[in-house]
């Protein structure tokens, strides 16, 4: 539960940071930067976040049901390649 929580508030932030930091480097200063920056932050962090916790947690993820084709994917690729580790 904690670790999932913190990955959304990493993504999140991360990505919001990129956005509003993106449009007032392009001159678009006001409050929409900052809205727009939120809404996209939480639009595409909150499944990259869930997304690496079902990598990180596979056993976990299995359990209460979050199998999610990609995260099968990424993983079987990478126990193909242990020396991207």
């Amino acid at each position: 539960m904690h670790l999932r929580l913190f990955l959304i508030h990493i993504w999140v932030a991360s990505i919001a940071g990129a956005v509003v930091i993106a449009g007032l480097a392009m001159g678009y200063v006001g409050v929409a930067t900052f809205v727009w920056g939120a809404v996209i932050g939480l639009a595409l962090g909150i499944p990259a976040a869930l997304l690496n916790w079902v990598y990180l947690r596979p056993n976990r993820s299995q359990q209460i049901g979050w199998t999610w084709p990609i995260a099968n994917r990424i993983r079987s690729a990478a126990r193909q390649h242990p020396s991207t580790r």
